[in-house]
């Protein structure tokens, strides 16, 4: 199962370090659910740039994850958009030293939509089914052979400089977070964050309301004990069948007749703050990093005159 798939049952982090709207759907790998590589679609020449569409897609609105408690650790949507900004502008100055194109743009492509309760879009059902949109969908061409070792250091030297330990995504990260590793608090964060999601599905309301949408799958005619087992279904296939399609779009449908969304974020909601109050001084160091990235972000974009 790809990663961006499995958060539903594994809610992602909530102090991110690694940016991967900036850098993987720069490079197509997250998107595509992939390695982020292949022959298929990448360009054949070292000098092609790495580019995003001119005209990128507006803004989503904020997913049920941002709308939980532990949100109040994590980036903001804004915050997030500033450092993938200011990661795409590092990682340019850097592979600009090695004579590599790598084309910024004023913002970034919307991505797959938020999946914790699983798929909640009904366009991404209607087009992908459960599969996360590819990066050729997104408008993304993917970096050459030669770009990509230098992305990802995996060459030494390259035109006779020296690449960076780790590569130029790792040397933008490190602009933006620097060398220390995440505090602590960011893995009481995750575990509080993935506990309280575990927890919620024993909830009554919570099972009253998958009930409901099991029910309402199985008039449209479809067989699932729960929107997670759906998703499982097809989990793994090289893309979306008519059948896939089908049975996505009837899942949204029946999460907005139910309102399961609504019921479980409550639910869920819940057990986050009991959990908070036990770990919220400890946590506050994370809004603290977060300062601190955002500050760095602001220093590379105005170095660049953004």
């Amino acid at each position: 199962m790809n990663s961006c798939a499995r958060r539903r049952r594994r809610p992602g982090r909530v102090a991110h370090g690694a940016l991967c709207l900036g850098l993987v759907l720069a490079v197509a790998g997250c998107a595509s659910g992939g390695s982020g590589r292949g022959p298929d679609s990448r360009p054949a020449r070292a000098d092609a740039p790495v580019t995003a569409p001119a005209t990128a897609p507006a803004t989503r609105a904020p997913g049920p994850s941002a709308r939980l408690p532990i949100a109040r650790y994590s980036l903001t949507a804004e915050e997030s958009a500033l450092l993938s900004k200011a990661e795409r502008r590092a990682m340019a100055e850097c592979m600009s030293r090695y004579g590599l194109p790598y084309d910024t743009v004023a913002e970034s492509p919307a991505g797959s939509s938020d999946r914790r309760y699983g798929l909640l879009d009904k366009t991404e059902a209607q087009t992908h089914g459960y599969h996360p949109p590819k990066a050729s969908d997104l408008g993304l061409n993917r970096p050459s052979d030669e770009a990509w070792q230098v992305i990802t250091g995996g060459v030494g030297t390259y035109n006779g400089r020296e690449v960076p330990s780790g590569g130029c995504v790792a040397e933008a990260g490190r602009a933006l977070r620097g060398d220390a590793e995440p505090p602590a608090a960011a893995q009481t964060a995750q575990e509080i964050s993935a506990g309280a999601f575990d927890e919620s599905r024993s909830v009554p309301e919570v099972r009253n309301v998958v009930a409901d949408w099991s029910a309402c799958m199985k008039a449209k005619g479809f067989t699932y004990a729960s929107p997670l087992d759906a998703v499982d279904d097809f989990t793994g296939r090289p893309g979306a069948t008519p059948q896939e399609v089908s049975t996505a779009v009837a899942d949204v449908a029946c999460k907005e007749e139910t309102r399961l969304v609504d019921t479980w974020l409550s639910a869920e909601a819940g057990i986050q703050q009991a959990k908070l109050a036990a770990h919220g001084d400890a946590l506050a160091v994370l809004e603290e990093r977060h300062r601190q990235q955002v500050d760095a972000a602001r220093t590379i974009l105005a170095r660049a005159g953004e």
